[in-house]
């Protein structure tokens, strides 16, 4: 009899611990900004490398495969460039009123590349690397004959200063400065109708290393942990942005080059809850007289799947309204892993190039997709009286 009682506890024990693996009852970070959101708010800088599956950590080209290794940029003449995101709104789990996902930013990357000497590349850019909206989150009061909408708000804006350095035809080494600018608004707290907003900057460094060339090479990339703390009305927020890594490899044949790399981030040292995060990407791109087709795939892991408990105001200042009593404590979250499909093509012309790239999360519950479309210009190409001029 105690034998079984005591199997009895110890299964019992078993199912809340299991209970526990999948509910988030504490944020570490502010809600918007935890990586359960990445699904969405993530914005994958570069139409190349979106075209080509997201692969680029070892290929070597233009100032806009910065994203992935700062060594990739070659010395070039001066460009200015300008990259636009389209991200289709995504239905919110969990809310009632059609709530979604939005992005209101359509310019994901804006900025200039100049060569420094024979071996060195520099570039100058602003990028907005993630950008998400709840659009919205309703409470109904005064029994719903009024309603307060919220519209939590994340997004980082980004000032990068890149430099490669091109030690041999085969060695290549890059630095990226990325300056953030962490922006929040209308940070939802339950048991209050406060609308906060806030500013947090952080510096991450991102080093970068090529071995190889245009026919073959390998790159590794990454970004150190770095410490960040938000300290809000009704919480404080000690924490870091993770440890991220890139590599991969590529091989060119003919008119022909492939592509494959794979993606590291530590994302349990923000929350033990969390898995860390992995992607493991394939690509391909063939070369047509002055036009580029590129097709591939990529393969982006769960975060985190199961329940969170929202945030709220714990202060003696807490509205005890009845209102209150109606609104969900929790919300669901379901799997983010994603399986994407990708295609591109770029057309070369004489004052520079147009991009364009369409990927689609084809497989998980999350189905993202982004558009994305660039423009690279010569800067010498303004001073001719034919500038733009096609026949």
């Amino acid at each position: 009899m105690r034998t079984a009682l005591l199997a009895i506890i110890l299964i019992m024990c078993g199912l809340l611990s299991a209970n526990q693996a999948d509910t988030l009852h504490i944020f570490t970070m502010p809600q918007m900004i935890n990586p359960i959101y990445d699904f969405f708010s993530r914005n994958y800088l570069g139409v190349e490398a979106s075209g080509r599956g997201y692969t680029g950590s070892s290929i070597l080209g233009s100032a806009q495969s910065f994203a992935l290794n700062p060594a990739a940029m070659l010395v070039d003449s001066a460009r200015v460039f300008l990259e636009a995101n389209i991200k289709p709104p995504l239905d919110a789990e969990g809310l009632g009123y059609n709530s979604r996902y939005s992005s209101t930013s359509p310019i994901s990357m804006f900025g200039f590349s100049f060569p420094l000497g024979s071996r060195f590349a520099a570039a100058i850019s602003y990028n907005n690397p993630k950008s998400i909206i709840l659009d919205d989150f309703s409470i109904e009061i005064n029994q719903g004959a009024d309603m307060i909408t919220r519209y939590p708000t994340y997004f980082v804006h980004q000032g990068t200063a890149s430099l490669a350095y091109h030690v041999s035809d085969k060695l290549h080494l890059g630095l990226n400065l990325h300056n953030q600018l962490h922006y929040l608004d209308d940070v939802l707290f339950l048991r209050t109708y406060d609308r906060q907003k806030d500013y947090k900057y952080s510096l991450r460094v991102q080093p970068g290393i090529i071995y190889g060339n245009n026919h073959w090479g390998a790159g590794l990339s990454g970004s150190l942990p770095t410490p960040i703390k938000w300290d809000l009305k009704y919480a404080v927020y000690d924490t870091e942005l993770p440890l991220e890594i890139n590599a991969g490899a590529h091989y060119a044949f003919d008119d022909y080059r492939v592509a494959a790399d794979v993606r590291y981030r530590q994302d349990s040292e923000i929350n033990e809850v969390f898995n860390d995060h992995y992607s493991m990407h394939l690509g391909g791109e063939k070369r047509v007289l002055n036009n580029i087709f590129r097709a591939g795939y990529f393969y982006s892991s769960d975060v985190f799947s199961g329940t969170i408990v929202l945030p709220m105001n714990s202060t003696a200042s807490a509205d005890t309204s009845m209102f209150w009593d109606a609104v969900s404590t929790s919300l669901p979250i379901s799997d983010t892993a994603q399986h994407f499909v990708s295609l591109g093509f770029t057309h070369l012309f004489r004052d520079g190039s147009l991009n364009l790239a369409l990927m689609h999360a084809l497989i998980g519950e999350q189905r993202q997709t982004q558009i994305n479309l660039s423009l690279s210009l010569y800067l010498s190409s303004f001073r001719r009286k034919d500038f733009l001029y096609y026949e």
